[in-house]
C-alpha cells in the first residue's frame, strides 16, 4: 500500500496525515477528530482477542498499532497490554522457528505437540521460500533469537485459531516491511470441523502467509491480505478444504457486492480467495509447487525500500497486463465462470461450490419477442447476470442481444453464454466499442435451454487515502459504483 511519497519532509508529515488520512501512526495531539477511530481500534482489538467477533486478530492488532498513539494515556496502557507478546515458560528453537510454550495452566502444551507445531510451521515456511517468496524478517533477539517466534496459547477456548503481529510497526512514511511473531492454539481440541492436525496445518498456512506479507507490506489493504492468506491455505494443504466455509460470502454467492471490501463484521474478505483461485487456475506458471502469479502480486504491492508499492487491486491490474490480458476482460470472464463453478473450477463439482441466482430473468415468447431496453446498475468489482428464456413452443432460431454499457475505460465488460439441452455451454466474450456498445447474435433454437448475459464492472478508479478507512482498496471510495448497464434481447427467425 502506498502511504505517501517517501520524500515528503518530516515537518509536513503530521499535516499530510491529517489532510490525506494516510495509513500509519499519527501523533495523538494532531487530530482530535481521529480519537473515535482510535477508540474503535481499541474496542475492535479487545473484541477480536476475546473471540466476541469473527474479525481476524492479526488485522485488529494492526489497526490498534496504527492508532495507538492517538489514545489517551489510560487507554494507551490498555492497548499496550493487548500489543505485548504472549508469555511462555519454555522455548525451543528449530531451523526456521522458535516455539514458546508453558507446561502448566490452561495454555500448556506437550513436548510432542511442540515438535508437531515446529514441523508444520517449517514445512509451510519452506514451501513459501521454495516458491520464491521473501522469508519473514528477523526480529533481532526479541524472542531470544532471530528466528520467527510462535507462541502456543489457549486460543481455542475463545474460538480463535491463531494470529500474527509485530512489535514495532513501520513508520508512516515507509518503508512498510516489518518482522512478525505469531500465536497458535495449544492443541486445536476445541474445533470439531477438522482434526487437530488439519486445523494446525491450515492455521499455519494462513498465519505464516501473513508473516510473509509483513515482509512485503505490513500496511497492505486488509481485504487483500485476508483473501490471499485464505487462498494459501488450500494451496499448501489441498485436502483440508477449510476455506470452503467462506464461499457463502464470496463473489460466487454474492456477485452484486464489490469484491474488495474488508468487513469488520462479516466474512466476505475470506470468501474473496475464490477470485485468486480463478486467476491461478487460469493463468499459468508454478515454482516450488505453488502458482507464481500470487508471488507476482505480492512483488507489486511490496512496500519495502525501493519497491513498486502498488495497492491491492492496482497490483492485480498491473500483473494481468504483464500477463497479456486485462482486469476488464478477466473480471467479465470470472463473473461468467461463476455461473457454472462445477465446470470451471478444478474442485468446483467435488466441493459443491455455490451458485447465485440470476440478477434477473427475461422470458421471451410468441407474445413477447423483444424485452425492450432494461437497465441494471452494477457496482465496482461486481457483476449481474441476466437469464433469457423462451417459450419452447416459440420457433425462433436466433437471439440478438444489444448492450449499452458505460465506456470501457470505466471497466465495462460482458460475456454471453448459451446453455443447450445437451453438451457444454457455449461462451462468447462480447467485444464492446470504446463507448460500451455491442450487438451479438446467438443461436436460440429448440436445442437451447436459455442464454445468460453477464454484465461486469471492473472499474478501479478510487478517491484514495480517505481520512476514515473505508475498507476498500487504497482506503478509498470507488468512482465507478452504480454504473447503469442497459441490455435488450430480441428473438429472431
Amino acid at each position: 500500500m502506498r502511504l505517501r511519497p517517501a520524500l515528503v519532509p518530516a515537518v509536513c508529515a503530521t499535516v499530510a496525515a491529517v489532510l490525506w488520512g494516510l495509513v500509519g501512526p499519527v501523533p495523538a495531539q494532531a487530530t482530535p477528530e481521529s480519537r473515535p477511530a482510535a477508540a474503535r481500534a481499541l474496542a475492535g482489538a479487545r473484541a477480536a482477542l476475546s473471540g466476541a467477533t469473527h474479525r481476524d486478530v492479526t488485522l485488529a492488532l494492526r489497526d490498534l498499532r496504527r492508532h495507538r498513539d492517538e489514545l489517551s494515556s489510560a487507554d494507551r496502557a490498555g492497548a499496550d497490554r493487548l500489543l505485548t507478546r504472549p508469555s511462555a515458560t519454555h522455548a525451543k528453537c528449530f531451523t526456521l522457528v522458535c516455539v514458546h510454550w508453558s507446561t502448566t495452566g490452561t495454555g500448556k502444551a506437550s513436548s510432542a505437540y511442540v515438535e508437531q507445531v515446529a514441523k508444520t510451521a517449517e514445512h509451510v515456511l519452506a514451501t513459501y521460500v521454495a516458491a520464491g517468496y521473501r522469508a519473514p524478517e528477523s526480529d533481532g533477539l526479541r524472542g531470544g533469537s532471530g528466528l520467527l517466534d510462535i507462541y502456543l496459547q489457549d486460543l481455542g477456548g475463545r474460538g480463535l485459531y491463531g494470529y500474527c503481529d509485530t512489535d514495532v510497526p513501520p513508520p508512516a512514511d515507509g518503508p512498510n516491511d516489518a518482522w512478525a511473531y505469531c500465536a497458535f492454539d495449544n492443541d486445536y481440541a476445541e474445533f470439531p470441523t477438522h482434526s487437530p492436525l488439519a486445523n494446525l496445518q491450515v492455521t499455519a498456512a494462513h498465519e505464516l502467509f501473513h508473516a510473509v506479507q509483513f515482509a512485503y507490506d505490513y500496511y497492505e489493504d486488509a481485504w487483500f491480505m485476508e483473501a490471499t492468506a485464505t487462498w494459501a491455505e488450500d494451496e499448501v494443504y489441498d485436502d483440508v478444504d477449510d476455506n470452503l466455509q467462506y464461499l457463502a460470502e464470496s463473489p460466487l454467492a454474492q456477485p452484486a457486492k464489490p469484491m474488495d471490501h474488508f468487513e469488520s463484521v462479516g466474512m466476505r474478505q475470506y470468501g474473496d480467495w475464490i477470485f485468486f483461485r480463478y486467476l491461478t487456475e487460469n493463468l499459468g506458471g508454478r515454482k516450488g509447487g505453488l502458482p507464481t502469479l500470487m508471488r507476482e502480486l505480492w512483488e507489486r504491492v511490496d512496500g519495502s525500500k525501493g519497491a513498486p508499492d502498488d495497492y491491492s487491486i492496482a497490483a492485480v491490474d498491473h500483473v494481468l497486463k504483464e500477463r497479456g490480458t486485462t482486469l476488464r476482460d478477466v473480471w467479465a470472464a470470472f463473473g461468467d465462470a461463476n455461473r457454472r463453478p462445477g465446470r470451471t473450477y478444478d474442485e468446483g463439482a467435488a466441493n459443491a461450490y455455490p451458485v447465485a441466482r440470476p440478477a434477473a430473468t427475461v422470458a421471451l415468447s410468441a407474445d413477447r419477442l423483444d424485452s425492450a431496453w432494461t437497465t441494471r446498475r452494477v457496482d465496482h468489482l461486481a457483476s449481474a447476470t441476466i437469464r433469457i428464456t423462451r417459450d419452447p413452443a416459440t420457433a425462433r432460431r436466433h437471439l440478438r442481444v444489444r448492450l449499452d454499457l458505460p465506456a470501457t475505460r470505466r471497466g465495462s465488460g460482458a460475456v454471453v453464454t448459451v446453455y443447450r439441452t445437451e453438451g457444454r455451454p457455449v461462451t462468447t466474450p462480447v467485444a464492446l466499442s470504446r463507448d460500451g456498445d455491442a450487438s451479438v447474435r446467438l443461436a436460440f433454437g429448440r436445442d437451447v435451454r436459455y442464454a445468460e448475459v453477464t454484465l461486469a464492472n471492473a472499474g478501479v478508479a478510487y478517491k484514495c487515502w480517505r481520512a476514515v478507512d473505508t475498507g476498500y482498496s487504497c482506503r478509498g471510495r470507488s468512482e465507478d459504483d452504480d454504473l447503469p448497464m442497459r441490455f435488450r434481447a430480441t428473438a429472431l427467425r
